[in-house]
């Protein structure tokens, strides 16, 4: 789907020209208004960080704070495009995978993640830092299998990023996109897959104590729902928290809770958490799907920020909204204008902003325990 830059970030929601919209960054046009807003001494519009929450039982993010990064793209930005601070006061996710070695210094993924702990613990003590890595699926697909070099890899990768977390407190998703990917393995490449995921669990569990872990079910337009609770079960679930959903993805929150409790039901009630970060206005659906897949994932235009992140969601099996993925990095080179994949994009994060919708929304098979109301990828490198 070719569309101009101009294009991509006006689609979805119209808005008017307005005299206070802000330069855009060079080559990205911004033809929607981006209001400027009152900054505080951080550069940041005042008001609380996200992620303070009422306790509620079983869930074991209630009452926790989570670490807000002051140093992410959005926050460096948002004293030049003040509307970028709805993305920067939020609670977003650190990824990590083989990207996130190997230059600036940084020799191994225990120093990586060691840093940004220590980082977290120094700027904001007592909040949660949320973790995600990215790392056992490889790109390939058709028949594959991972060869043994690369199973030792991922073990090697693992035991670092454990010995990098230790005891710190922390939540962590992990391996976006491992079960969504399945159909692209052989027979033995989807053994030697659920082998890699219980051996990451099983080494995370023993040396991470203060770690509270979901690990990837794909999303509702993606797998069946009896598939993924397969999956998840032979993956080693049962020894976790929960799932994660969505993440990758941009399907609306209330078919994603619909999804998390048919799977909740067939893994013995486990609890789960969805990605809110991109989906405010659900997937953009391609006209042939049989072609292009039931939603485009890169760089979808019109798309919006989802419900902010919350452990209190009022769906008892939902532990939490997250922002899994990271609001404005790019989904790769498929349309004009847009950077690489993983890359940082001021332009689709301004949209993000401009489509926002915070509303859960409600599916007839999802609803709460109690009416509530809540302020309402694509695979990518950090």
């Amino acid at each position: 789907m070719l569309v101009t830059v101009a294009a991509l970030v006006a689609l979805g929601p119209a808005g008017s020209a307005h005299a206070d919209t802000p330069p855009a960054p060079p080559g990205l046009p911004l033809p929607f208004p981006v209001p400027i807003a009152p900054v505080g001494p951080t550069g940041l519009p005042p008001g609380p960080a996200g992620g303070t929450t009422a306790p509620t039982g079983g869930n074991p993010l209630s009452g926790l704070q989570f670490f807000v990064d002051r140093q992410t793209s959005s926050a460096k930005l948002a004293w030049r495009y003040p509307a970028l601070s709805v993305i920067a006061r939020e609670p977003g996710t650190a990824r990590f995978g083989s990207f996130s070695f190997g230059a600036n210094r940084v020799p191994d993924i225990r120093t990586a993640v060691v840093r940004y702990l220590t980082r977290a613990a120094f700027q904001e003590p007592g909040t949660v830092p949320m973790l995600a890595t990215y790392r056992v699926v490889d790109g390939h697909c058709g028949h594959w299998a991972d060869p043994p070099g690369d199973q030792a890899a991922y073990h090697d990768f693992i035991e670092g990023f454990a010995q990098g977390i230790g005891s710190t407190k922390a939540v962590l998703f992990l391996e976006m996109d491992s079960l969504i990917t399945t159909p692209c393995l052989s027979a033995q490449g989807l053994e030697i897959r659920m082998n890699e995921l219980n051996d990451a669990i099983n080494i995370l569990t023993a040396d991470c104590p203060g770690l509270v872990i979901y690990l990837d079910a794909g999303a509702a337009d993606a797998l069946p729902a009896p598939r993924a609770a397969s999956l998840l079960v032979r993956a080693g679930v049962g020894k976790i928290q929960g799932f994660f959903l969505n993440s990758t993805h941009f399907d609306w929150t209330a078919k994603e809770i619909a999804y998390g409790e048919q799977i909740s039901v067939l893994t013995g009630g486990k609890h789960f958490v969805v990605n809110t970060a991109e989906n405010g206005q659900g997937p953009l659906i391609p006209k042939n799907r049989a072609k292009d897949g039931n939603e485009i994932l890169c760089n979808p235009p019109g798309r919006g920020l989802g419900p902010r992140p919350t452990a209190n969601t009022g769906y008892p099996n939902v532990d939490a909204f997250a922002w899994i993925s990271i609001p404005g990095n790019s989904g790769g080179r498929c349309v004009p204008g847009a950077p690489p994949a993983g890359a940082y994009w001021p332009a689709y994060a301004l949209m993000l902003v401009h489509n926002a919708n915070f509303s859960v929304g409600e599916a007839p098979s999802a609803r709460p325990a109690h009416r509530h109301k809540t302020h309402q990828r694509r695979a990518t490198r950090a």
